[in-house]
Parts: C-alpha cells; sequence; structure tokens
C-alpha cells in the first residue's frame, strides 16, 4: 500500500483477533508497525454508539463521534530484532508468489493442450 502511496504508520485493531497476543506481536513485527488496540473491548456496540449519536444528530459527522467516543488503548511495539527475519521472510514470499504465477501458467498451457486433444 505504500507503493501505492499510503503513508500507513499504525495498525489499529479491534475484535476477537485483539485477544491474541501472538497474532498481535506478529502483525506488530512483520509490518514494523505498532498495533493499537480499542480502549473498548465491545467495538461493535460503541460502532452502534457512534451511528446513533449521527443518527440523533448529537453529532455532525461520523468523524467527530467517533473522535468523541474512542479511545486507543494498549500498543504492542515491533520488535526491532526481528525486522531482518521478516524482509528476508518476504522476499521469500515475494519469490514464491512470481513462482506460483509461472505454475498457474504452465497449467493453463496444458489443459489447453488438453483439451484440443480431444
Amino acid at each position: 500500500m505504500t507503493q501505492a502511496g499510503y503513508d500507513i504508520t499504525t495498525l489499529f485493531l479491534c475484535g476477537g483477533l485483539s485477544k491474541n497476543t501472538l497474532f498481535l506481536q506478529t502483525h506488530a513485527n512483520a509490518t514494523g508497525l505498532p498495533v493499537v488496540l480499542a480502549a473498548e473491548p465491545e467495538s461493535v456496540l460503541l460502532g452502534a454508539a457512534v451511528i446513533g449519536a449521527c443518527a440523533s444528530m448529537d453529532c455532525a459527522s461520523t468523524e467527530e463521534a467517533m473522535r468523541r467516543m474512542s479511545r486507543a488503548g494498549e500498543v504492542i511495539r515491533p520488535n526491532p530484532e526481528l525486522q531482518s527475519f521478516y524482509e528476508r521472510k518476504f522476499r521469500v514470499f515475494l519469490r514464491l508468489y512470481e513462482l506460483q504465477k509461472e505454475c498457474v501458467g504452465l497449467m493453463e498451457d496444458t489443459s489447453r493442450s488438453t483439451r484440443q486433444l480431444h
């Protein structure tokens, strides 16, 4: 996404997986970004309250309601010692992805050839 021009500096997570410390730490480490959890554990209820505040005209916009009602909770920071490990893993992933695309192309060619034989 950064290559597309987005400046991503933080990951915000809520929901069931936000209770999984391994999931959270792995995402922080793999992206090199801090992961911020919502202070309110019931994010669905908070979302309903935000929509209600907008519907009642208590807030002028969804953004205003979110600013007024939401707070950041715990922050999980990436482990800088693992950065090179995840960079290497990502390079391996990219190579495997290119190989997978090549293999799919080969199989498509094989499928076309097989259909022509029938």
